[in-house]
């Protein structure tokens, strides 16, 4: 074996370190951004365990559908901050989806029935909240969320207790 030979062998070694290394390199990202949307969703998840949150969503579920503007002020300080604190966690929520940070169907399968249940019931205060505050960004992303919701729940499964009924752990 001559001197070019051994040349050219550690050529072919060293790009195979390189290869083999890029390799190594684009699991570990797949696995750390899989990690991260793991953690994403779990800690959406804990958000809405929240005893604030659970305490508003319990007032606004209470209520009708498509309450007004000026029916949510005539309630009281109780209802509007229970609104607000709903509608900003979904607000969230659908800018996390839509940046990719959390999948929808993790959302979906999470809070997708909670969140149209609110937005059944404040929808038209969200939007005469825009007019009435000059605001026309107000909760934009919930309804954002909401829509894309509304989308997803014409395909939905069965719910996960029919679904996956034989469910056996791996």
């Amino acid at each position: 074996m001559t001197i070019s030979d051994i040349a050219s062998l550690v050529e072919i070694l060293g790009i195979l370190a390189v290869v083999f290394g890029l390799w190594i390199g684009l699991i570990q990202l797949r696995m750390h951004r899989k990690q991260q949307r793991d953690l994403a969703i779990m800690e959406c998840a804990r958000s809405f365990e929240d005893r604030e949150f659970t305490e508003a969503y319990g007032l606004i579920t209470e209520l009708s559908p498509g309450i007004s503007y000026d029916e949510l002020q005539a309630l009281g300080k109780e209802y509007q901050e229970a609104a607000l604190r709903i509608g900003m966690k979904f607000e969230t929520i659908g800018l996390l989806v839509f940046k990719g940070v959390v999948p929808i169907d993790a959302m979906h399968d999470l809070v997708g029935d909670a969140a149209l249940t609110v937005w059944n019931v404040l929808e038209k205060y969200a939007h005469e909240s825009r007019v009435k505050r000059s605001h026309p960004t107000f909760w934009e992303w919930y309804q954002w969320l909401a829509d894309r919701l509304v989308e997803r729940s014409a395909t939905k499964p069965e719910p996960a207790f029919i679904n996956h009924k034989g469910w056996k752990e791996k």
